[in-house]
């Protein structure tokens, strides 16, 4: 089997409100969008805008690497919620990873119920580099 070849996007990463960075490249068939810096009520709308142009222009399974965020409101998770909701309307599915307990706990304090597929590490949240393990959150 042939390893995974990464792809870069053609667009400079976006910034926004001083800290924030999203962008994406592709690894297989999947795309992987990265994330850096604060996600809040200022942030996320072109969090949204990113993740949406992703998976209605380039790849519908989409990875969505956590580990450079420092912070992020009860709006992110509505926007990962919503990009999973377009994903799987599109044939794709959404998966976050790195984000470790940071997540679950802020699922937890705003009590949402959407499922999102949380994984500790990148490699294990992408198929083409290990078959993934199921372990979703509500959020």
């Amino acid at each position: 089997m042939k390893p995974p070849r990464a792809i870069r996007s053609a667009h400079r990463p976006a910034e926004v409100s001083g800290p924030f960075v999203c962008s994406w490249s592709a690894v297989g068939d999947c795309a992987v969008v990265r994330v850096a810096g604060t996600v809040d009520v200022r942030t996320a709308p072109t969090f949204a805008h990113e993740l949406q142009h992703v998976i209605t222009t380039k790849l519908p399974r989409l990875v969505v690497d956590l580990r450079r965020v420092t912070a992020m409101e009860a709006t992110g998770l509505e926007v990962l919620a919503d990009a999973h909701e377009l994903a799987v309307r599109h044939g794709g599915w959404l998966r976050a990873s790195g984000a470790g307990q940071w997540l679950a706990d802020l699922t937890r304090a705003t009590g949402t119920g959407r499922p999102l597929e949380h994984y500790p590490t990148l490699a294990e949240a992408l198929p083409a580099y290990r078959p993934a393990i199921r372990g979703s959150l509500p959020i």
